[in-house]
């Protein structure tokens, strides 16, 4: 019997069938992870909360990341073996196998270098390490982030948590990530819908200011053009002062699904024919 989110997931794909190459890779990669990993002890929510009230992010804190780091790289070898297991791509089942020798390999410091410049968010020390590893960076982004997300407790990740702890900034409270992706819903019937921001890293949620450009600020509204596809399920908030976009679900009921990046990559092909620019993607380096 399919659980709610695997049925919702068949009926998205039944509608843009063009997605279920892509969308296989990632449930395929997801579930390896989930299933080698579990969440890291890190200190109690009340004490991370704390942790963030200078606006660092959580794991942006040196002796928390440091920490992090470690189980991150501890966790790589099992994660790799679980993904050789999985039906995945010719190309990615290479590129997890030679990640996997080259980790045998590699002193611990090596593995745990390269989680550093992941969760720091250095991307082009990201690339030059992948060059000089042999290894494909978009698999090792990739990876790596699904690992970062899986280590992270789930509570930290609800949006109730940081709205009620008053993260109101436009990075995530526990990577530190751009968002990806946004979500207007209506939490109370007095109040109209509120915005909420997605991160393609860790998958954390908190609640953002409803008016303006998530990642410039620009809240000239007359600068704020907003496209809707004929579905009507995702929008395409943009800003004409950083030409960038940020894809905003409006639905209900396919959350599961469509607060997924890869979900909606027939609108990224949309935004980037309009010449507008994409954040939050843990596979795209920003500049």
């Amino acid at each position: 019997m399919q659980t709610k989110p695997e049925a919702m997931l068949a009926e998205h794909l039944q509608a843009h069938p063009f997605l279920q190459e892509t969308a296989e890779l990632y449930t395929e990669l997801t579930a390896a992870v989930q299933a080698a990993v579990v969440p890291a002890a890190l200190p109690e929510a009340e004490a991370c909360a704390a942790l963030v009230q200078d606006g660092v992010p959580l794991l942006q804190n040196k002796e928390l990341q440091a920490t992090f780091v470690k189980v991150a790289a501890a966790a790589l070898p099992e994660v790799l073996a679980a993904c050789q297991k999985r039906e995945l791509p010719e190309a990615v089942h290479k590129a997890v196998a030679d990640w996997a020798i080259w980790s045998d390999e590699a002193g611990r410091k090596e593995v745990q270098h390269f989680f550093q410049l992941l969760l720091q968010q250095q991307d082009a020390e990201v690339a030059l390490f992948a060059a000089q590893a042999k290894l494909p960076v978009t698999v090792l982004r990739l990876v790596g982030w699904d690992i970062v997300e899986a280590l992270v407790p789930g509570e930290l990740k609800q949006a109730a948590f940081w709205t009620e702890h008053g993260w109101q900034k436009n990075y995530c409270p526990v990577c530190g990530r751009q968002p990806v992706m946004a979500q207007l819903k209506k939490e109370s019937e007095a109040n109209g819908a509120e915005r909420f921001l997605s991160c393609g890293g860790c998958h954390t949620q908190w609640h953002f200011t409803r008016i303006g450009c998530v990642y410039c600020g620009n809240k000239d509204t007359e600068q704020l053009p907003i496209f809707i596809p004929d579905d009507g399920q995702v929008r395409l908030d943009t800003c004409n002062k950083c030409r960038s976009y940020i894809k905003t679900y409006v639905g209900h009921g396919q959350e599961q699904v469509l607060l997924q990046d890869w979900a909606t990559l027939h609108l990224d092909v949309l935004a980037e024919e309009k010449g507008l620019s994409k954040h939050g993607n843990v596979i795209v380096a920003q500049e």
